[in-house]
């Protein structure tokens, strides 16, 4: 039975042809190959396969039932999500989801919410996208992008990790928004003190001068932000955890001594007029010093993206050049294994990326 499983593709068993077809012919035994190996090899093929098409049914699985496929449809459609009244209904939720929490203490569902769909103000342009949206979008992307690798590369973990790393194209697009807003807030925060200085000379209450600033063209993202804070605040969450939820979706390092100092003046009940205009003084020095220096980390972050999206053209570019080196790397054993390898640690460059972003200094 051992010899007739290394017979030509003719001749072949359907099982054994059927394999062939779903792993480009590496798993294919060879001629000459004994039959143990032959059958381990088999073997190997199928559980590979078995085991990719595992993970991607469990995720499936396990997004579908933890997040509800009407609530996906319900959000989808996009209904009232406009009106003031939706706006408020979702600021309530938010409400009852921080309320008495800190960031580190949200669940994996709240922090994509807060910090890939707040922080990049995403709603302003898709009033429905939620996080549950979000990883039906990537998951969607990664059973799309499997079956387009798979079909490049021939090879299932090549084309799985691969599809990895193109599921998270819209993490990317909303970190690169966030980061964006983050900038943007940064360049306004002194003007924006100057207008909370003005209105505290109205009457000494900051959450009232956060109030009266939406109306004096503080502009987005900020205008949203202080918004959902003071609809927050309105509703009964305490003022620390909404600021630091505001704080949160700026993710500044100014922007964050903005709220410590605010923080601390409700908490010890200081002279906000005198912190205002020692603040607004600092800001707007900061500010010099950032235009002196050209510095910017969404450039930055747009640099480092575009770098490892090249990585990938420049890949299948020298595959693609060379005839031989296409056929050692998607023809043969060891070629497809270094293409797997070089994949893997490409998704180990990224993720290297990302944590060090997350650097605390």
């Amino acid at each position: 039975m051992m010899e007739n499983m290394l017979v030509s593709i003719e001749g072949m068993p359907v099982s054994m042809r059927s394999l062939s077809l779903l792993t480009g012919n590496m798993f294919l035994p060879a001629r000459n190959m004994p039959a143990a190996a032959a059958m381990a090899v088999t073997i190997l093929a199928y559980l590979v396969i078995m085991l990719a098409i595992a993970i991607v049914l469990i995720a499936m699985f396990s997004v579908a039932r933890g997040i509800g496929l009407k609530g996906v449809i319900k959000e989808g459609a996009g209904l009232n999500h406009t009106s003031e009244k939706s706006i408020e209904k979702r600021l309530r939720k938010d409400v009852r989801k921080y309320g008495g929490v800190l960031g580190s203490k949200l669940g994996f569902a709240e922090k994509i919410e807060l910090y890939l769909v707040d922080k990049s103000n995403i709603r302003r342009y898709v009033p429905f996208m939620s996080a549950r949206l979000l990883l039906m979008v990537c998951l969607s992307i990664f059973c799309t992008c499997s079956w387009l690798f798979y079909r490049l590369l021939r090879f299932m973990p090549s084309a799985v990790s691969l599809a990895a790393v193109a599921s998270l194209i819209p993490v990317v697009i909303l970190d690169l928004m966030g980061r964006y807003n983050s900038e943007k807030v940064r360049k306004k925060l002194a003007e924006f003190i100057s207008v909370l200085n003005r209105w505290c000379a109205v009457k000494e209450d900051i959450f009232y001068a956060f109030e009266k600033s939406l109306d004096s063209g503080i502009g987005e993202p900020l205008s949203t932000f202080i918004r959902d804070m003071v609809i927050q605040v309105n509703r009964g969450i305490d003022p620390a955890d909404a600021l630091g939820i505001l704080q949160m979706k700026v993710d500044n390092p100014q922007f964050k001594d903005f709220i410590v100092n605010i923080k601390q003046n409700i908490k010890h009940r200081g002279d906000l007029k005198t912190l205002l205009d020692n603040l607004e003084d600092q800001f707007y020095k900061i500010e010099e010093e950032f235009n002196r220096r050209k510095i910017s980390t969404y450039r930055d972050r747009m640099i480092v993206y575009v770098i490892m999206l090249l990585v990938l053209f420049t890949g299948y570019f020298f595959l693609k050049i060379n005839p031989a080196v296409e056929d050692f790397y998607l023809g043969t054993t060891m070629g497809k294994t270094l293409v797997a390898l070089f994949c893997f640690l490409y998704i180990a460059g990224f993720y290297m990326i990302i944590r060090a972003d997350k650097f605390k200094y």
